[in-house]
């Protein structure tokens, strides 16, 4: 396998057990360098504990995780987050006292630059909001600073948990838009239960049920799977 075929980020038989209970069973993926991907599931699925063991907060039970040649499960997650991967938790927490581009300063690599900044505020639509104290930003803008403050790290893989909760149907679609054009530049994997965003984001798609990974492919393909209907019916 040359440089190039190696994915960025694999996972070969994770497990995570609490106890008896199996959260993570056996999960075997990879994925690509800038790749979107997309993980859905019931409540309960283990889709935030598999964002946690794959960036440290959690360590696996058994199993492995790469973070391209360099294996990462028993790393502290600080660690984790140095070597690349940044992750944007459901609730938005950002810096209240300061303007957004202060957020963007204070979170940044030391290679990134003012142009990169900027870029970064017209990804994500906080251009005009700039000198505006995170305090002031409405709930949808908060959550888009923080994915601002996760992509001035520089990331190569992007972990999204939930980026679209509380956000209003415009914002939602204005997410899924800016999302989709960091297609080839990071490995983004969000969690979501959005199906219209899921359906507008157009990306690769894993189903988890019970902790196991039941379906994966395009979404098209996905939403029309017998199993995973079953699963979000509760019929399974």
């Amino acid at each position: 396998m040359t440089p190039a075929d190696i994915p960025v980020l694999a996972l070969d038989g994770v497990c995570r057990n609490f106890g008896a209970l199996r959260a993570v069973k056996d999960v075997t993926e990879s994925f690509q360098p800038g790749e979107l991907n997309c993980i859905i599931g019931p409540n309960g699925a283990g889709k935030s504990t598999l964002l946690d063991l794959i960036c440290g907060t959690l360590p696996v039970t058994s199993g492995s995780i790469a973070f391209g040649e360099e294996a990462i499960h028993g790393l502290p997650g600080d660690r984790i987050a140095r070597l690349g991967i940044a992750r944007k938790f459901q609730v938005p927490t950002v810096f209240e006292s300061l303007s957004v581009l202060e957020n963007l300063q204070v979170a940044a690599a030391p290679a990134a630059s003012a142009t990169e900044l900027e870029r970064i505020l017209g990804t994500t639509h906080l251009l005009d909001d700039r000198e505006v104290e995170a305090s002031a930003l409405p709930h949808g803008k908060k959550q888009w600073l923080e994915i601002g403050m996760a992509l001035a790290m520089q990331p190569r893989v992007l972990l999204l948990d939930e980026p679209t909760a509380g956000l209003s149907v415009d914002e939602t679609r204005d997410t899924a838009q800016f999302l989709s054009e960091l297609r080839g530049s990071v490995t983004v994997i969000v969690i979501e239960h959005d199906m219209a965003f899921v359906r507008d984001l157009a990306a690769r798609t894993l189903v988890l049920h019970l902790g196991e990974v039941i379906a994966s492919g395009d979404f098209a393909d996905i939403e029309t799977n017998d199993l995973v209907r079953d699963v979000y019916l509760g019929r399974k």
